[in-house]
């Protein structure tokens, strides 16, 4: 009998439809109860399938089984009363086991300052573990153009000289160009870091509604895949929603991905962001990547507590986003906002979400004001700035997009940037 059958037979036929991706198909069921361990170990021996891990996050349940050629991810959410069940070819699984990474170093955090000369989005977060690796998420964007010599240069000053770098895990949210190009450029020209791992889980190239895309942005995306194709010694984990796993000694659990969009409409590409969150020691961080109004309805729906956090990335680089009553349930006390100063200003009047994020928050940094340290335990850590390294390009912005500011504005932003010239500490 098919997964899909065992499952329809369970839930009284209640099917509402399949989901395909590149490596894995989705059954979608209506379901008014949770489902027991037992019994679907009793069900799935029967093809050979045995349990690997089981996860539960306050509504909702994962369990995991394993076969020869695939992995079985029986995802259920008590609050929505769906059921979603996912058979993935990628037999390659994360670690479940947090490692030791020898406590060498203090694990740091870093809201890394791309290069926003020409551009006002892109995003990229470095943590070092306490072995010197690094965890990356996401990358800069296509016109943030010697972005992936600075972000090598930045992970080798803070390794020591007799180590490589090491990069444990390299995540990506989505796979717009602001997100994943930069990385890109790291595997065509940078042959000195080793890279351990990369996590994602991106929508279908050929999605139904990948029209709506740029065809640069679909270009860069099966760039992305062919690249990655010829890396054979890089694992890549697909990422599905309850999964929690380990990168040394960082606990990461995926909250959401495009799967639980499914079936209502991924006409806003972002909401196909795979959003994550990021436990070091008592500390939470979360990254939404770009997640949208869909993906903020399911995570409010599913969680309450689990939303709560001590570090949060604003969704979109502060463009709309998750919603307000998201941002007041996450209360963080510091918010990340991936993004330049203008922008901010530009956008702060008309997003209430963005504003109540900010109201709660001790403390707002914006990428463009410099890179942003942080380390664990917060408790104990002093914030830490470094001086701005990019200035807006503006006539290249002019050309590019077609942006005029006055003189008095530009005037006014570059006293500002001289005055970010120096280190500054800040107690958390």
């Amino acid at each position: 009998m098919s997964i899909k059958d065992i499952f329809s037979r369970i839930t009284g036929n209640e099917y509402l439809g399949e989901y395909n991706c590149r490596s894995s198909v989705m059954y979608l069921f209506k379901c008014d109860f949770s489902l027991e361990r037992c019994s679907l170990e009793q069900l799935l021996s029967a093809e050979n399938a045995r349990l690997n891990r089981e996860f539960s996050a306050e509504s909702t349940q994962m369990f995991l089984f394993t076969q020869s050629n695939k992995n079985i991810y029986i995802h259920y959410s008590d609050n929505e009363k769906l059921l979603r069940v996912i058979c993935d070819s990628n037999t390659k699984l994360p670690s479940f086991v947090p490692g030791d990474s020898g406590n060498k170093c203090p694990v740091k955090l870093w809201q890394f300052e791309v290069d926003h000369s020409l551009i006002d989005c892109g995003m990229c977060y470095l943590v070092q573990l306490s072995d010197y690796s690094f965890f990356v998420i996401d990358s800069a964007h296509v016109y943030s153009v010697r972005d992936d010599i600075r972000l090598y240069e930045f992970m080798r000053e803070r390794t020591p000289s007799e180590l490589p770098v090491r990069v444990a895990g390299w995540f990506f949210s989505h796979a717009h160009s602001d997100h994943i190009v930069k990385f890109l450029d790291v595997l065509r020209f940078n042959k000195d870091i080793r890279i351990e791992g990369l996590y994602f889980n991106f929508a279908p190239v050929d999605h139904p509604l990948s029209v709506t895309w740029d065809e640069s942005e679909i270009q860069h995306a099966v760039e992305f895949y062919e690249i990655i194709s010829e890396r054979t010694d890089i694992p890549c984990y697909t990422l599905h929603s309850g999964e929690r796993f380990y990168v040394g000694e960082l606990e990461f659990t995926v909250l959401c991905t495009h799967e639980d969009v499914f079936p209502n409409s991924l006409e806003n590409y972002n909401d196909s962001s795979t959003v994550l969150l990021m436990k070091v020691g008592d500390d939470s961080v979360f990254f939404p990547g770009d997640a949208g109004g869909e993906e903020s309805r399911i995570l409010e729906t599913r969680f309450t507590q689990l939303l709560k956090c001590d570090i949060l990335q604003a969704a979109h680089h502060g463009h709309f986003g998750l919603s307000p009553e998201f941002y007041r349930r996450a209360a963080a006390h510091v918010v990340l906002f991936p993004t330049t100063k203008i922008k901010y200003d530009e956008e702060l009047p008309h997003y209430e979400a963005n504003r109540i994020a900010a109201e709660l928050a001790k403390y707002v940094f914006i990428a463009s004001d410099g890179t942003a340290e942080f380390t664990f335990p917060l408790e104990s850590s002093t914030i830490k700035l470094y001086p701005d390294e990019t200035f807006e390009n503006f006539d290249g912005i002019k050309a590019l997009w077609n942006y005029e500011y006055t003189d008095e504005f530009k005037a006014a932003l570059k006293k500002r940037y001289d005055e970010r010239s120096t280190v500054r500490f800040l107690p958390y």
